[in-house]
């Protein structure tokens, strides 16, 4: 798997690194856009699950792309991981009716990665 592969992952581990350092240094500023607070105990959970998981993603993401060998688990990850939140984000979607500006962004964000990932993926199993 070469730079493309490199790529995607360097860029989808950066983003989970940004996002889960703004969650974990504030996560009420970063959530409260979109109607997301609560008690000091939630607030640390989010920090916690929000923060934490999205910095430990990033962190695998940036050593998957770092080691060729590593790479082809990592698109499976950015594939999935993107994949699961669009769909279910979709499914809340259409369950509440509810739809703010913020979703529009995270879903090209995330059908873009997940799409990307399988772009490499696909790629990696057929060279040329």
């Amino acid at each position: 798997m070469g730079r493309f592969a490199a790529t995607v992952l360097a860029l989808a581990g950066l983003g989970f690194l940004g996002f889960g350092a703004a969650i974990a240094a504030d996560p009420a500023g970063v959530l409260g856009g979109v109607g997301i607070s609560g008690t000091p105990a939630g607030v640390v959970e989010l920090q916690a699950f929000y923060g934490g998981l999205e910095l430990g993603l990033g962190a695998f993401l940036l050593a998957c792309a770092w080691c060729p060998g590593w790479r082809r688990p990592g698109l499976w990850l950015v594939l999935l991981a993107n994949g699961g939140i669009a769909a279910v984000r979709l499914l809340g979607i259409a369950q509440t009716g509810e739809y703010i500006p913020f979703f529009t962004c995270a879903l090209a964000w995330e059908l873009g990665f997940a799409a990307a990932a399988a772009l490499a993926l696909w790629r990696g199993r057929n060279p040329g």
